[in-house]
């Protein structure tokens, strides 16, 4: 099994991502679908797509190798068969096509040592992985602020519920303060009509006894004139 980090693009915090949902090698993430990348949290089309992709380069590339190195170890032994072929027998024994496919084994594995080494320092790759990394953060930062923003949203609207019910409840008290003011007024205006109407009674009574008074007084005048 290849390590997962070997895909291009793919840095520790996607290969986490990854391996949290049974994808632990690069072999597995080529046998996956496309469907079932994009069901994992925080990998999208575009990134799935991508993903795959690479996965699948990486498996063309292994074949590839795997080729190349079969057709090279069938091209060695037939090429030590012809030598072994053409060349007449020596009564001393040769151990010079033995320790040809050493040779060539090491040489082998010192290109492929090599190549790997060659892709670990491949500014490309080392970008892609930045990348993934920086878009991750990214990612994290923006969830991270989106919680933030719905939790200040759910303070702000319990806050201004508050404030309508405060405000309700004032309009309350000033509709029963209105009532009160107008049925304190109504009595008031009452009571002055009722004064107002007592006042007309005694002033029209005042009125009618000074009357009284001026049509008895010649009367009495008269009366002692009489008696002169």
């Amino acid at each position: 099994m290849t390590e997962i980090t070997k895909l291009t693009g793919v840095g520790p915090a996607l290969a986490a991502t990854l391996k949290a949902h049974g994808l632990t090698s690069a072999e597995e993430v080529a046998a996956a679908s496309l469907a079932d990348l994009q069901k994992i949290g925080g990998i999208g089309a575009a990134r799935a797509a991508g993903l795959k992709q690479a996965a699948d380069d990486f498996s063309k590339s292994q074949v590839k190798s795997t080729a190349k190195a079969s057709d090279d170890k069938g091209g060695a032994a037939a090429k030590a068969a012809d030598q072994a072929a053409v060349k007449p027998a020596s009564p001393r024994p040769s151990v010079k096509p033995l320790a040809k496919p050493p040779v060539k084994s090491s040489a082998k594995n010192g290109g492929k040592a090599a190549a790997k080494s060659a892709k670990s320092k491949n500014p490309v790759a080392k970008l892609s992985s930045e990348a993934e990394e920086a878009l991750s953060a990214a990612l994290a930062a923006a969830e991270t602020a989106r919680k933030a923003a719905e939790s200040k949203a759910e303070k702000a609207k319990a806050k201004a519920k508050k404030s309508l019910r405060k405000a309700e409840q004032l309009m309350e008290e000033v509709a029963r303060a209105k009532e009160k003011a107008k049925a304190k007024a109504k009595k008031v205006k009452a009571e002055a009509r009722r004064a107002i109407e007592r006042e007309k009674a005694k002033a029209k009574a005042i009125l009618e006894g000074l009357e009284q008074g001026k049509k008895s007084k010649p009367k009495a005048d008269k009366k002692k004139k009489a008696k002169k």
